[in-house]
């Protein structure tokens, strides 16, 4: 059980719990739904891909030896459980297949109700669960793209299972998650350049180098925090959603310390830190504007 805690990389996992309530709080705010059964089916298939995500990264990233060379963080570099051979490889490849079809009748069920808007949706997790590690992420400047989308359509997944479609509230949403956990992986990504880049990786941090991608993280940070203003410009969130801008002093120490410290490992350790609390607090935020929001409706 241990090793299956380690291998899942179950302290990652609140993230999911984050981008699923905030799915229920955008849906329940623009269109006044709230379907339990929904509810719980969303969650539980969301902490399955993200299960199914976390033991497929770290089993192909074993099997490639990045795993062997990639400096270890408390926030990047992977698990040494398959290096130091506490887990057999086999073992956590069926973990992540067994979470992997845990979440396929979820998303089947899904699918007999809201076809044409999850359809595009499941497929696109599907492909990034499976093919991802070994080879999406050789494709140039892929990497951030997809795992920030990936849990973006999370979100507006979670958005279709109540609301039963994508309009601008849903894209409100999308959007910002969709940046924030991109920023997750890029950062994170930073330790790891010389060990991705022998492994054939091509992402932004290898082709851009990290002191251009240090400031490139930077503007990530005040796209988010545009975008969120702009929804609720737009009247596609509530002005509630703007308490979500509290995280910005933790974004602007987290930039600082990224743009002094990017080719020091040891030193950006906090920048990594910050990072995590930031996207996580911001996507939680989100959630939390939406259910205060639904308390000032105007009757």
């Amino acid at each position: 059980m241990k090793n299956i805690v380690i291998i899942t990389r179950a302290n990652f996992l609140p993230l999911s719990v984050a981008i699923v309530c905030a799915g229920w709080a955008t849906a329940l705010w623009r269109h006044n739904v709230f379907n339990l059964t929904h509810a719980l089916l969303a969650m539980i298939g969301a902490l399955l891909t993200h299960v199914a995500v976390n033991v497929f990264n770290n089993y192909f990233d074993y099997r490639s030896g990045i795993d062997a060379r990639t400096p270890k963080t408390p926030f990047s570099g992977g698990v040494e459980i398959l290096v130091s051979g506490r887990m057999n490889p086999r073992h956590a490849f069926l973990v992540g297949l067994a979470a992997l079809f845990g979440a396929v009748p979820i998303g089947v069920y899904f699918l007999t109700l809201y076809l044409n808007y999850l359809a595009p949706i499941l497929v696109y997790g599907f492909i990034a669960i499976c093919f991802y590690t070994p080879f999406l992420s050789r494709i140039h400047g892929l990497s951030e793209i997809i795992a920030g989308t990936g849990f973006g359509f999370m979100g507006l997944g979670t958005y279709v299972t109540q609301a039963g479609i994508i309009d601008s509230s849903g894209l409100a949403l999308f959007v910002p998650v969709s940046i924030l956990v991109g920023l997750l992986l890029f950062l994170n990504e930073f330790p790891d350049v010389e060990a991705d880049r022998i492994a054939g990786r091509k992402h932004i941090v290898i082709l851009l180098g990290r002191k251009i991608s240090a400031r490139l993280y930077v503007l990530g940070l005040f796209s988010t925090y545009l975008s969120i203003g702009l929804a609720v410009m737009g009247d596609a969130a509530p002005s509630q959603l703007l308490m979500s801008l509290g995280t910005i002093p933790l974004a602007c120490k987290a930039g600082h310390k990224v743009l002094r410290d990017f080719d020091n490992t040891t030193a950006l350790i906090p920048a990594l830190g910050l990072n995590v609390i930031t996207i996580l607090s911001t996507i939680s935020l989100i959630a939390i504007g939406f259910f205060v929001a639904i308390f000032f409706r105007s009757p």
